[in-house]
């Protein structure tokens, strides 16, 4: 199969996606979303799948870039609970508003899903090989420049 053809279209598609591939994500994860409002973060089977993941890693194996994470605090408690208990592993980052974004995407080592410009409705396209590789240095471009952001423990007095 050709991944680089693989399109998909609509939001459920694109959460089923995203649910497949964080299901067994493999050695690392990059991800970004402006704010992963249509993120499937919240489904308990796949903080589970994510639960078995983390428990097999040692090292920090996530990235994850946003312009905000206000949503997900708010409305993917299990993920963000998640993320107290696997702080280890898991970087997060905002994306300052005066630098450009990368396309919305979820990058693995082998595979990926970016998202297309559309009108209206959610497209995506599954990619790898060269696809897959421009994909990650537009997302390691913009990971360099951004700032810490969600952090897993908030200090206070």
């Amino acid at each position: 199969m050709n991944f680089d053809e693989t399109i998909i279209s609509g939001r459920s598609a694109w959460q089923q996606a995203i649910t497949e591939l964080l299901m067994a994500p493999g050695p690392t994860v990059s991800m970004y979303s402006p704010d992963y409002a249509d993120w499937p973060l919240n489904q308990l089977e796949l903080i589970k799948a994510l639960d078995a993941w983390g428990l097999q890693r040692q090292h920090p194996a996530i990235r994850m870039l946003a312009r905000r994470f206000d949503v997900v605090q708010r409305d993917q408690v299990r993920f963000a609970q998640w993320r107290v208990r696997f702080s280890h592993l898991i970087d997060c980052r905002e994306l300052p508003e005066d630098l450009p974004a990368p396309a919305e995407c979820l990058l693995l080592p082998d595979r990926g899903l970016e998202a297309r410009p559309s009108d209206g409705h959610r497209r995506a396209s599954v990619c790898s090989g060269g696809r897959l590789h421009a994909a990650f240095e537009r997302f390691d471009q913009v990971w360099v420049l951004s700032n810490p952001g969600f952090p897993a423990h908030v200090l206070g007095l």
